[in-house]
């Protein structure tokens, strides 16, 4: 589908009044912050008060943000449309960003806001899109024809808060309230687009309808119901009146002495899977050509209509899994598995076999090309697993190191700032090194003395040989401390900061004359020093060499997906260690729906890899975030129902069976 003329000019027209649309949502907004601030704890109060301030004096680069990224927004779903990459997506990024905790609660924020806006103007949206599809050229209405979607809006509000505040939960706050202050503006905004399109004399596109046959709607028996469910075809057959499945035109006639409504049902269950929109066209041409080797074994096989796992049906439903996965039609997997698969339903139907053998053989080479398919991505994606391999092996060595340090540093007397920089930092320039260079090659052995040597230059003994020795050490510790700070990038504030800390300490420990003893602690007290250590959760951004795709699959998330209730942990983590490789899913990203399969899982799953839709680009996420996504319901299979299912699930709709 591509963008007309007509739409661009309506897609330019709405993104001019944008401008006035965001400067009413800005004033909205901080109306609502000022409202609720009363009401709120002193703590929530002084972080609203700092929304608003950042509101009052950045509120036009608030608006610049959001425009700018309306238009960035708008333009790839535009792109997505004429089935290009797109500015945004051709563009070989430098780095991968690896999906964490904290990106991943972004994207949940963005979903609920996005939920917010589609919820709020649903009936308008569906209205719009009735004049966009007409825009496009379509003869039914498309919910892609409209690139001025909920995503957009609810991604363009969160870029614009990013751009003014920079703590996560006041940049969530500032989102929440923003988006429901955009919902009534949207639905306002969109009723009027579509009174100018139809005044304009743009026709509403028709949504498509299902047909059902005379008395399907009331005639539905309890146990077809359930056949359906289960997707057993025998039970389904055995409940249509006699002469209610007649031959249907174009389809090959039973052969003589046969049950002519076997081949009227699977020739209608053909047609049903041919009526899939889920399905590629070209994975629907490869299905339909296995018809007539289906035909043949469903006339001597009495199993295959009676077991969902028959390996016809598993044939059909793995090739429509597979093709499903790479939604661009230049995807050269994509071309490559089409390409197989037809030699394979060529191989099939020339097979005068009327038992499954040939579907058998068929479904065990198709694993076995997808199998090197998978090994083929991995090795394609061999510098992010190597990148990941690291990054695993340092979270390791990390909290070994600050386990050991913690320990070492507990009968040191030292303020909390500086027990924290040694536990928490210093492990993380330690990990690095030694990961990076080795653990018995320089820098690393260096900045492993810089500990004994920081630590004897906190309580070094009150004697002038001491402090003899203290002068001669600081200028090279204090060298060895900064280089560390730099290799993890430290901001130039928090390692200033720690400097700051130890100068009063070393001054007092040069002073001439008598001072206080090291102190000595109780076991108690070294348990509460060591409790003492806090440890950041959230890891430092790691670099990789790829990137995050975009492409839209949904725009939209179900209200059920983003449930107020969060799943138990326990379980998030039992659906993630059940993962298979090669396992398909669609995964939240950045408010959009995007199919991926995972590649690689590290030796203790702290990190995994997933392939995306577009050949090339990966997805690297940590367990923790991925587990926080299925916790949110943001983790999904790639289909809810297989093929096959979906299609008997149709049948039961057409056919008219007994109450």
């Amino acid at each position: 589908m591509s963008a007309h003329a007509q739409l661009l000019k309506f897609v330019d027209d709405e993104l001019a009044r944008s401008a006035a649309m965001i400067e009413r949502c800005v004033t909205g907004t901080l109306a609502l912050l000022r409202d609720t601030r009363d009401a709120l704890a002193s703590g929530e109060r002084e972080r609203q008060f700092e929304i608003v301030e950042a509101l009052q004096r950045q509120g036009a680069r608030y608006q610049a943000r959001f425009l700018e990224a309306l238009r960035e927004g708008v333009q790839r779903e535009l792109a997505a449309q004429d089935g290009s990459a797109g500015p945004a997506i051709a563009a070989a990024p430098a780095a991968l960003e690896l999906m964490d905790e904290s990106r991943v609660e972004a994207d949940i924020e963005i979903s609920r806001a996005m939920q917010l806006i589609d919820s709020t103007a649903e009936w308008e949206r569906r209205e719009l899109q009735t004049f966009t599809s007409t825009l496009c050229g379509l003869q039914h209405v498309s919910e892609d024809s409209n690139p001025l979607r909920p995503v957009v809006y609810a991604s363009a509000l969160w870029e614009a808060a990013c751009a003014i505040v920079a703590a996560p939960g006041q940049r969530a706050t500032l989102l929440r309230l923003s988006a429901g202050v955009m919902a009534g503006l949207l639905k306002s905004a969109w009723a009027a687009a579509s009174s100018r399109l139809e005044a304009a004399g743009v026709q509403p596109g028709i949504y498509r309808t299902v047909l059902l046959a005379p008395g399907a709607a009331s005639g539905r028996s309890t146990s077809a119901r359930e056949a359906a469910r289960a997707g057993v075809l025998g039970a389904l057959l055995a409940s249509v009146p006699a002469g209610e499945l007649a031959p249907v035109p174009g389809v090959p006639a039973a052969p003589a002495g046969t049950d002519g409504r076997v081949a009227a049902l699977l020739s209608r269950l053909f047609a049903a899977i041919q009526a899939d929109t889920q399905l590629p066209a070209p994975v629907r041409a490869v299905l339909a050509r296995l018809q007539v080797a289906a035909l043949r074994v469903a006339l001597q096989d009495s199993a295959m209509l009676d077991s969902p796992t028959h390996p016809v049906w598993l044939l059909m439903n793995r090739i429509a899994a597979a093709g499903q996965s790479y939604p661009v039609a230049a995807d050269k997997r994509l071309a490559a598995l089409l390409a197989f698969c037809d030699a394979l339903a060529e191989e099939v139907s020339r097979a005068q076999v009327g038992d499954a053998t040939p579907f058998r053989r068929a479904l065990a080479r198709i694993d076995a090309f997808l199998a090197e398919q998978l090994q083929w991505q991995l090795r394609e994606a061999a510098d992010s697993v190597a990148g990941l391999q690291r990054a695993e092996r340092r979270d390791v060595l990390e909290q070994i190191l600050s386990q050991r340090l913690a320990d070492q540093m507990a009968p040191v007397h030292a303020p909390a700032p500086i027990r924290r920089f040694v536990t928490a930092t210093w492990s993380k320039v330690l990990a690095e090194a030694m990961v990076r260079f080795g653990e018995q090659v320089e820098p690393t052995p260096g900045w492993l003395r810089a500990v004994d040597d920081l630590l004897w230059s906190l309580q070094p003994p009150d004697h002038p040989q001491s402090r003899q020795r203290l002068v001669a050490l600081l200028p090279g510790l204090l060298q060895r401390l900064r280089s560390g700070m730099a290799l993890i990038a430290l901001p130039e504030a928090e390692q200033q900061a720690v400097l700051d800390a130890l100068m009063p300490l070393h001054a007092e420990s040069l002073r001439p004359g008598p001072r206080a003893a090291a102190e000595a602690l109780t076991p108690e007290q070294i348990v509460q020093r060591m409790r003492e250590e806090v440890i950041p959760d959230t890891p430092l951004p790691r670099p990789f060499s790829d990137s995050v795709i975009d492409l839209a699959s949904m725009d939209t998330v179900p209200a059920d997906f983003l449930a107020t209730d969060i799943g138990a942990p326990e379980d998030a983590a039992r659906r993630v260690d059940t993962l298979q490789l090669g396992e398909r899913l669609r995964m939240l990203v950045r408010g959009r729906w995007t199919r991926v399969q995972l590649l690689w899982r590290s030796d203790k799953t702290l990190y995994l890899l997933f392939a995306g839709e577009r050949p090339g680009l990966t997805h690297s996420i940590t367990r923790r975030a991925l587990e926080r996504l299925d916790a949110a319901g943001l983790l999904r299979p790639l289909e809810d129902k297989p093929t096959v299912q979906r299609a008997i699930d149709s049948l039961v709709n057409e056919l008219p069976l007994p109450s």
